[in-house]
């Protein structure tokens, strides 16, 4: 694997595009809080928020607020504010909270951010987020760039299905402004300043909408508190309960049952997050690291993802031609996302992402057998200018020359119904590769197995990233699903072959999700 991974890089690699990172989270920390608001007795929404103009006051996001749960601000990871709501702007999002009276003053190190960069923010700027991942105890940043969208206004970014709903309760506005970012950002960003390379702040972070693995995801921009500050409104907006569309900067945390009995000295609550895989600590390696920040179905992934097209084939393919029904709303994945190089990656739940030191590669370890390989691969490189034909006939020398010598076959054949790629804005590109060994492989089982090798390569002028997974395909298990069928939502006698059956498509599936954090 490595030997096929270094095979690409001599193929395209040109220069590596570096970006010096003038950002100095350090001239920001002080402004930083982190901000809990219950929503019941056992839960509440973790954000962020900045202190603004005076120590007493903080600028959050709308959309994490609560009718009826308390506030609570926690300075410099140490000092816990009950606050209320001061000032509402609705269509922007915001909210501008103070503390409430009887509160002891904010520690003497808090520093309020006082102004904001009024200049344009042009495409392709470094932008940098400053926030509590997941409710995290410390903060973190988050690198994105600066996206095109024309014009760029939020009913530009989203389908009509979340127009209409935004529209029933009113907030954000439809024709607001935004800031369209190439990135997403991380669980607990809602309401995190962001900033340009020269420590400016720029921004709001407000969280994004779903789409497929990863997210689209936009900023409110400064100019934006000028409005907030102006504002006479206090209340939360009707239908505010129903708001659903914010989905990747929003995190709900388990809370203490109780109040502490002093906020003054209370010590840092760790909180557990919703994500069914919040113990793991990120993923951290060559450059890349990776968060764990979400659990979702297939199902969910394939709805609101603008390339199902090959899951979507093979799962006709699994129905129609192999006779063999496979529950998807049970595929589950834990996702995660690079914090410095925007990539989205998918996890089968039950199975544990890792760097593999010997292959120069991030794993995913299957803890029942080792049938079904998946790495990822990560190069600072550009692949942009390279047209699909060439990139097929290099992979496909590529995957000859590797996979035969490492299976014994005599080579491989790419199946052109499931290798297309396609363009998005930014000069983006996803090509996705499937090859099929030209012979069958003789298992330890003594079954035949046909062999597939399905990769998806990411592409942009600075980056590349790849999922390269081997798929071992029984040849009986097929043959016998086509004469008899096989229900493995009702399995009975075939649940093996429905636990493989699963296990091929889940591998596939997680090799086909890869994406850019948009």
């Amino acid at each position: 694997m490595n030997k096929l991974f270094w095979c690409i890089v001599l193929i395209f690699f040109l220069t590596y595009g570096g970006f010096a990172r003038q950002f100095n989270p350090d001239n920001a920390k002080n402004s930083l809080v982190k901000v809990i608001v219950s929503t019941n007795n056992n839960a509440s929404n973790a954000l962020t928020g900045f202190v603004w103009k005076s120590p007493n006051q903080v600028v959050t996001s709308l959309h994490g607020m609560s009718r009826t749960g308390n506030i609570r601000i926690l300075y410099q990871g140490q000092a816990w504010r009950k606050a209320k709501i001061k000032k509402v702007l609705q269509k922007a999002d915001l909210v501008l909270l103070e503390l409430m009276e009887g509160e002891p003053s904010p520690p003497s190190g808090v520093i309020p951010i006082n102004q904001f960069n009024t200049s344009k923010i042009e495409f392709g700027t470094d932008v940098f987020a400053l926030g509590y991942n997941g409710g995290a105890t410390g903060s973190s940043s988050r690198q994105m760039k600066k996206g095109y969208v024309d014009p760029e206004k939020l009913s530009h970014l989203i389908p009509k299905k979340d127009k209409d709903a935004l529209a029933k309760i009113g907030f954000p506005a439809l024709d607001l402004n935004i800031l369209y970012l190439e990135g997403s950002l991380l669980p607990g960003f809602s309401g995190a300043p962001v900033f340009d390379s020269k420590s400016q702040l720029i921004g709001i972070g407000d969280g994004g909408l779903e789409k497929g693995a990863s997210n689209v995801s936009w900023i409110i921009p400064a100019s934006y508190l000028t409005e907030l500050e102006q504002s006479n409104n206090t209340t939360l907006p009707i239908g505010f309960e129903n708001l659903t569309q914010l989905f990747s900067a929003a995190a709900v945390i388990t809370s203490p049952s109780t109040e502490p009995a002093s906020l003054e000295t209370e010590k840092l609550i760790l909180y557990e997050s919703n994500f069914k895989s919040s113990n793991v600590a990120p993923v951290n390696a060559i450059g890349f690291e990776f968060y764990p920040t979400k659990n979702r179905s297939l199902t969910e992934m394939i709805e609101s993802s603008d390339d199902p097209e090959n899951l979507l084939k093979l799962s006709d393919e699994f129905e129609l031609d192999m006779n063999i029904q496979l529950d998807y709303d049970a595929m589950r994945f834990d996702i995660y996302e690079d914090i410095s190089n925007g990539v989205v990656v998918a996890v089968p739940e039950g199975m544990t992402l890792t760097y593999n030191p010997a292959e120069e590669a991030f794993q995913v370890i299957n803890p029942d057998n080792n049938d079904m390989q998946l790495y990822f691969y990560g190069v600072q490189n550009d692949f942009t200018q390279t047209n699909f034909e060439d990139l097929l006939m290099s992979v496909g020398q590529i995957i000859n020359q590797n996979f035969s010598m490492r299976y014994g076959v005599s080579g491989f054949t790419i199946d052109t119904d499931y290798s297309v790629w396609d363009e998005y804005q930014g000069g983006r590109k996803i090509a996705w590769i499937l090859s099929l060994g030209n012979e069958y492989l003789m298992g330890q089982d003594g079954l035949q197995y046909g062999l597939y090798v399905y990769i998806t390569l990411l592409m942009t002028e600075e980056k590349t990233f790849m999922a390269i997974a081997t798929i071992p395909v029984p040849v009986e298990m097929v043959a016998l699903a086509i004469s008899t069928g096989i229900d493995c939502n009702n399995p009975g006698i075939f649940s093996e072959y429905c636990i493989y059956f699963n296990k091929m498509f889940k591998t596939f599936s997680a090799a086909h999700l890869v994406n850019f954090a948009y």
